[in-house]
């Protein structure tokens, strides 16, 4: 795979960075987790997207502790942590002393509001949060309402995780020619402005209006308006998914598009009010309303297949991984270790490398003696950090009855 050979060191945590850490295991990095270890035993915060990974368990609380942690650290090509400015470096992990010993290091931090600036980077924060103080909530509105909270792709994984692995992949080709590593920066507030580019500019441009207080005038930007050309509708009940609301997506921005979108729906164009005609905007919402709830989800999606109405149906996490365009394209994979359970797969595609989870989401502290092992450890240094709970490994089903 892409990453084969690439080595990382990941602190456990919330959010974007194990996200982070799960893209490059998913092209092949081998990234190893430290999580906690606390009287003997492994304990695990519960990382959703540790596929691909290995496992330690180390009291980084224990100077001991920090020092395995420095020993492995010596030997890996990346360093992933997740806390607010200043935490690792009260611990002892901070760039300055890992760094110092790995030069080649690439050491990536992953917070809300940066390492530098003002009070805010000492601040506790969640999605909405870095989406507001990035100039990026305003964008998600209808008409002149307040902003509505998305879910948190926009911060926490587009301007968190992916812009973080980003930042690894431009600093190892960048390592390729200088033979040095150094500090990710990596932030969700810098990210999710950076991923909205085009917003913006278009914000410079006119093409998003913007009004007297700097805000985005909603009532004046198409899309924010939901024209009956661009919305979510709801269909007539499946008898075969009784008590389930079923919609279609449509934007068929593009009056080409709007055309074939019309002749689905039985309607023609020349009696209808212009597709740009806004004060017709209410009127004709309420016309698609009634003809799309006279046919189920499915039956819309039958009507559309194949044409460009720009038309889909609204599809829940199992349906996807059910699609046959999906199936066919691979988009999601069998969980490793759950049969007939599917998640997501590697994206992008690459025609000679393509990603691939190789292994099931490790059990906390299950790989512990082996990473040690192999960062340099002998077998009677390693038994000693065990009996001294300065590290820990899974617990056996015996212990867990």
């Amino acid at each position: 795979m892409a990453l084969h050979g690439v080595r990382v060191l990941e602190l456990e945590g919330i959010g974007p960075c194990p996200l982070a850490a799960c893209v490059l295991a998913d092209f092949g990095a081998d990234v190893v987790t430290v999580c906690r270890a606390q009287g003997g035993q492994a304990r695990s915060q519960g990382d959703p997207v540790s596929r691909g990974k290995r496992s330690v368990a180390v009291n980084i609380k224990t100077a001991e502790g920090v020092k395995v942690v420095q020993k492995i650290a010596s030997t890996v090509d990346v360093f992933l942590e997740p806390f607010r400015p200043g935490v690792v470096e009260k611990l002892g992990l901070g760039p300055e002393v890992l760094c110092s010993e790995n030069p080649g290091l690439i050491y990536g931090r992953m917070t809300g509001y940066g390492q530098g600036g003002t009070e805010f980077s000492s601040m506790a924060g969640h999605d909405n949060n870095y989406l507001a103080l990035a100039g990026t909530l305003d964008f998600f509105r209808r008409g002149d309402e307040k902003p509505f909270p998305p879910a948190n792709f926009a911060g926490d994984y587009a301007g968190g995780a992916m812009m973080l692995a980003l930042g690894v992949l431009l600093a190892l080709v960048e390592r390729s020619r200088s033979g040095r590593g150094q500090v990710i920066d990596a932030a969700m507030v810098d990210g999710a402005n950076y991923t909205a580019l085009p917003l913006f500019k278009w914000m410079q441009s006119g093409l998003v209006p913007v009004g007297r207080d700097g805000h985005v005038v909603a009532s004046d930007f198409i899309l924010c308006q939901a024209p009956h050309w661009s919305d979510i509708y709801l269909c007539k009940e499946d008898p075969d998914k009784k008590g389930t609301h079923q919609y279609v997506s449509v934007q068929a921005i593009e009056p080409q598009f709007y055309k074939v979108l019309l002749n689905g729906l039985g309607l023609a164009a020349e009696e209808l009010p212009a597709q740009y005609d806004r004060k017709a905007w209410p009127q004709m919402k309420s016309r698609f309303a009634s003809i799309f709830l006279t046919k189920t989800r499915d039956e819309w999606a039958e009507v559309f297949a194949g044409t460009d109405a720009c038309c889909v149906p609204v599809l829940n996490a199992s349906e996807a991984a059910a699609h046959p365009h999906n199936r066919r394209r691979h988009s999601f994979e069998p969980t490793p270790g759950a049969p007939g359970v599917y998640e997501p797969a590697p994206a992008p595609k690459l025609s000679r490398t393509p990603g691939h989870v190789p292994r099931p989401c490790p059990v906390p502290g299950s790989d512990t003696r082996e990473v040690l092992l192999a960062s340099g450890y002998s077998r009677q240094e390693v038994d000693f950090l065990f009996q001294g709970g300065v590290v820990a490994e899974a617990r056996s089903e015996r212990s867990k009855l």
